[in-house]
């Protein structure tokens, strides 16, 4: 079976299935430390700035986009060696929740987790444990 997701040995993973180019990695995995949302945003920032695999459009999914990822037939494992339902194509030990993009107004952003497919509300300057995964399309 052919995976719908193509490494593309650059630090990027394009999705045939919607057309999204994600970091291979989340910034946990490439930083080794949580971020807050702001962070979250100036992670993203800096791939464009320093054009990451070529490009400078990285920015925050949407809720919908990182949904898209979350796959229950999909098994990968979380830095704590939790079951995480992303496809496996990305590497192992990603945090389980990341921000995404939110244009509420207000003290609240949106974390989703890949532990069981859920969003919810956190205050956007509490790091907890979070990460982000930049997309672009």
């Amino acid at each position: 079976m052919t995976s719908r997701f193509i490494d593309n040995q650059d630090g990027s993973i394009t999705d045939s299935a919607t057309g999204l180019t994600w970091s291979r990695e989340d910034s946990w995995q490439s930083d080794a430390k949580w971020v807050t949302w702001d962070e979250a945003v100036e992670h993203a920032q800096h791939l464009s700035t320093i054009r990451f695999c070529r490009h400078a459009d990285w920015r925050l999914p949407t809720l919908e986009e990182a949904q898209s990822l979350y796959d229950t037939a999909q098994t990968n494992q979380d830095k704590y060696g939790a079951t995480l339902h992303l496809d496996p194509v990305f590497p192992a030990g990603a945090l389980p929740t990341v921000w995404v993009k939110d244009d509420t107004p207000g003290n609240d952003g949106t974390v989703f987790d890949f532990r069981n497919g859920e969003a919810r509300p956190l205050y956007k300057s509490k790091s907890g444990r979070m990460a982000v995964r930049p997309v672009r399309l």
